[in-house]
């Protein structure tokens, strides 16, 4: 057997091991994985390798109704002994997706999206959300239980102050509860403070001259001009790069406490929804579909309610 097969007891034993667990799903927007290859981000660690992967889309709304959809990003550069496999490329898949002659999901299941069909797996589905995608409409409509926190309405300014408690896993105890007292759940947050401006989400006073460089280059993206990547851009670009990743390091200390709260045995899959370019090509941002954005970092594990995360190998 080459060391690219899966035998179909490993199959079968992937999918019951799926099946019988609580899953927690995390996007930390706009992370790009270069970004979180350079992060100090132990409990991300513990839980799997980092994987690179490819997004399905170039922004938040096309890649999450992939995801959703039952197609997490794409990894293909190395096979995983496990149920994120080669072989698999799915942890999970529609029943009405076109039917396939090889196995390629350890969990099938039946609805339009995978919010409903854990929902008629009899899984209850709690989402959380950070950016405005998920402020109203589609999303949130698919899950029992939805709760939103963010900038509300389209005159926000979407890089206005957010200090503490502004974020989905500022709130990890209420989202825990609302899946605690039942059999099995689905768990699905959005994590924005990877988003530009990049906050920390803490108790620290906010970066004023990192929301002044975003919201500068967010409106020369947004006037559809390629800035000239000149000195002044580059310091710039180092800097917002720079935030990312202190961004980054703070969701892991809160994804330390969602782990720790948790009290079931629970896949846990974290990945971003789509990168961020950094002055590439006198690109800033994301929507457009360069190598920058579209290449996005992946962990899998699963986590026992001891605190010990068993990374998946």
């Amino acid at each position: 057997m080459s060391d690219h097969a899966l035998d179909t007891d490993t199959l079968r034993a992937a999918a019951d091991d799926l099946a019988r667990h609580d899953v927690a799903l995390v996007t930390l927007d706009s992370l790009r994985f270069d970004v979180a290859a350079e992060a100090a981000a132990p409990n991300l660690k513990a839980l799997g390798p980092l994987r690179r992967a490819t997004s399905y889309g170039s922004f938040t709304l096309p890649s999450h109704a992939a995801i959703f959809g039952g197609f997490l990003p794409d990894v293909t550069e190395e096979p995983q002994w496990d149920f994120y496999s080669r072989e698999l490329r799915q942890l999970w898949r529609l029943s009405r997706a076109r039917r396939q002659a090889v196995p390629r999901a350890s969990m099938l299941l039946n609805g339009d999206n995978i919010v409903e069909g854990f929902g008629r797996a009899g899984y209850r589905t709690v989402g959380a959300g950070g950016v405005r995608w998920f402020s109203s409409g589609y999303f949130p409509g698919l899950f029992d239980t939805f709760r939103y926190w963010g900038p509300d309405g389209d005159d926000t300014d979407k890089f206005a102050e957010r200090g503490f408690g502004d974020f989905a896993l500022d709130h990890v105890e209420e989202l825990v509860g609302e899946v605690a007292a039942t059999e099995r759940s689905f768990l699905f947050v959005n994590a924005a403070e990877t988003h530009a401006p990049y906050t920390r989400g803490t108790d620290d006073p906010f970066d004023t001259e990192t929301q002044r460089i975003a919201r500068s280059w967010s409106g020369s993206w947004n006037g559809g001009a390629v800035v000239p990547f000149t000195t002044a851009a580059r310091k710039d670009m180092a800097r917002l790069r720079e935030a990312q990743r202190v961004a980054l390091e703070s969701v892991d200390r809160k994804l330390g406490r969602l782990f720790d709260a948790l009290t079931r045995p629970t896949v846990v899959v974290v990945c971003a929804d789509h990168g961020e370019a950094f002055g590439e090509k006198g690109w800033w941002g994301h929507n457009q579909p360069m190598p920058e954005v579209m290449s996005v970092p992946m962990w899998i594990g699963v986590l026992h309610p001891s605190g010990c995360q068993t990374a998946v190998p």
